[in-house]
């Protein structure tokens, strides 16, 4: 009983931020396991985002317990520290994001990608990296031809919608391209089906 005490003690203390954010890591990874046990494949992408993550903690809580009986206490603290924000803004830095922000009560949303202009000064600041433009006034915007192919544009949808399809691709008028995103809230518009290649034919030879 008295060597499963120290080797606890040995495992916990001195305790580092690493400790503490191993120590949350594994509970979150623990919850994530349950997660995909009661929801199966559904929380899937979860679980594969959170178990290689807590592993890569546990990893260095054992560099953190051998470093502990080598570097003073407070060097290992500042080294830390140092390490861990500089984690932190990389993973801010990866995750970047250009978000395009719609708010309407229209049932669909177009960004047209046929603007020869700098887009991105239309952006506003968005936390560390990341940049936002917020559209209210119209469901329909447009956006320099390059910025189609960035991989961190996300276009937000209006949070009232629950259901909702995307078309991303490239409409072809008389020997003139342009390409698109349209997302749509619902099947039909009226007597229109606005999923139809028709609908979306006829709105992007109306708009371009």
């Amino acid at each position: 009983m008295v060597k499963i005490i120290r080797i606890l003690k040995s495992i916990f203390f001195p305790m580092t931020l690493l400790t503490i954010i191993t120590t949350i890591g594994i509970i979150i990874a623990i919850n994530a396991l349950y997660i995909r046990y009661i929801n199966g494949s559904d929380s899937a992408i979860y679980t594969a985002v959170t178990i290689p993550i807590v592993l890569f903690l546990i990893a260095l809580y054992v560099v953190d317990r051998f470093l502990i009986k080598k570097v003073s206490y407070f060097k290992l603290m500042i080294g830390e520290t140092v390490f861990i924000t500089l984690c932190y803004f990389l993973f801010l830095y990866q995750n970047r994001t250009i978000d395009v922000n719609f708010y309407t009560n229209q049932d669909y949303v177009l960004v047209l990608f046929d603007s020869e202009d700098d887009s991105l000064i239309k952006f506003n600041k968005k936390r560390v990296f990341g940049q936002e433009m917020n559209v209210y006034d119209t469901n329909i915007i447009h956006l320099n031809r390059k910025m189609f192919l960035r991989k961190d544009l996300r276009v937000n949808i209006p949070k009232q919608w629950k259901r909702f399809s995307q078309n991303r691709s490239i409409h072809k008028n008389e020997g003139d391209s342009i390409q698109y995103i349209f997302i749509t809230r619902k099947i039909t518009i009226g007597p229109n089906e606005i999923d139809s290649q028709t609908f979306l034919d006829s709105l992007l030879n109306k708009v371009h």
